[in-house]
């Protein structure tokens, strides 16, 4: 087993990408292959994926109190409204200005 990475960010990537589930199958097939030959990637994955499920275990999940989640929805409605206001005066002036 080597004890450097050469590739040690690239590889930490790969971890992440494994464990959240976001790599393919062939990343992850790829990820199996290599993981048993490098100390480092190894000691790193095996770290990250106690965290990982430290954090499924401990954290406890609780929903958001209705009137919270249709605030949220009332501002990001609001700020879409500004924005889209703002793009159709600048839509404007640069006509104004380029024609």
């Amino acid at each position: 087993m080597k004890e450097e990475c050469e590739n040690h960010e690239k590889c930490m990537k790969m971890i992440q990408a494994v464990l959240d589930g976001s790599a393919s199958p062939e990343e992850i097939e790829h990820f199996k292959s290599n993981v048993d030959v490098c100390k480092p990637c190894f000691d790193g994955y095996e770290l990250e994926k106690s965290i990982k499920n430290c954090l499924q275990t401990k954290v406890e999940k609780k929903c958001c109190p209705q009137n919270t989640v249709d605030q949220l929805k009332a501002k990001i409605g609001i700020g879409l409204v500004l924005l889209a206001g703002f793009i159709i005066k600048l839509k404007v002036i640069q006509t104004i200005f380029l024609s």
